[in-house]
C-alpha cells in the first residue's frame, strides 16, 4: 500500500495534535514540521503554528525553513524589528534563499517601502526558479503604487510563466 503526500501530512499532523494533548514529545523531521506549520498558518491558527515553530527549532535548530516560519509569523503580528533581525541573521547564513528576500520585501511593503519592497523582489527574481509568484508580488506593490501600467506587465508576466494561475488571473483582470 502506498501513501500519497497527504495522508503522509495529515499522519504528522494527527501525531502532532496527539503529542500537545498528551504532553508528550515525539520526534518530527524537519519537513513534517514544515507542513505541520504551513498547514495551520493556512487555516489561521497562529498559536499552533508558533508551537510548532518552537518545538520544531528545539528538534532542529539550524533549520533554515523553520527560521523563515518564525519570520513570517513575526511579520503576521507586526514585530517587524524581530523579523528584521532573525532575517538579517539568516542572510548571513543563505544569501541564495529567493524566500529570505520575500520576506524582506514583505516588511518593506509593510513599512509603506513598496519601491524598495520591488527592488528587493526583483533581486530575488534572479535567484528564483518559478518566478510566477514573484511576479505577481512584484505586481502588487506596484498597485500599492497607483502604478496600473507597471502592475498590469508584471501581472502579464505572471500569466506568462503560469497560465493556470486563477488567482494571479483574477489579479489580472481587475486591472483590465
Amino acid at each position: 500500500m502506498e501513501f500519497s503526500q497527504e495522508d503522509y501530512e495529515n499522519k504528522s499532523l494527527t501525531k502532532f495534535e496527539s503529542m500537545l494533548k498528551t504532553n508528550n514529545i515525539l520526534f518530527f523531521d524537519s519537513n513534517e514540521f514544515e507542513n505541520i506549520i504551513h498547514y495551520y498558518l493556512n487555516q489561521g491558527k497562529v498559536a499552533l503554528a508558533k508551537k510548532a515553530i518552537k518545538l520544531g527549532l528545539e528538534q532542529h535548530p539550524a533549520s533554515i525553513n523553520l527560521k523563515l516560519f518564525k519570520v513570517e509569523v513575526f511579520v503576521f503580528e507586526n514585530e517587524l524589528e524581530k523579523a528584521n533581525a532573525l532575517l538579517d541573521s539568516l542572510y548571513v547564513l543563505e544569501p541564495s534563499n529567493e524566500e529570505i528576500y520575500i520576506q524582506k520585501a514583505n516588511i518593506l511593503s509593510k513599512a509603506d517601502k513598496h519601491e524598495e519592497a520591488i527592488s528587493v523582489l526583483q533581486r530575488a527574481l534572479e535567484l528564483a526558479e518559478d518566478t510566477a509568484d514573484l511576479y505577481s508580488l512584484i505586481g502588487m506593490e506596484y498597485l500599492f503604487l497607483d502604478q496600473f501600467e507597471a502592475a498590469k506587465k508584471s501581472f502579464m508576466k505572471c500569466l506568462e510563466e503560469d497560465p493556470r494561475g486563477l488567482c494571479l488571473a483574477i489579479q489580472y483582470h481587475l486591472l483590465l
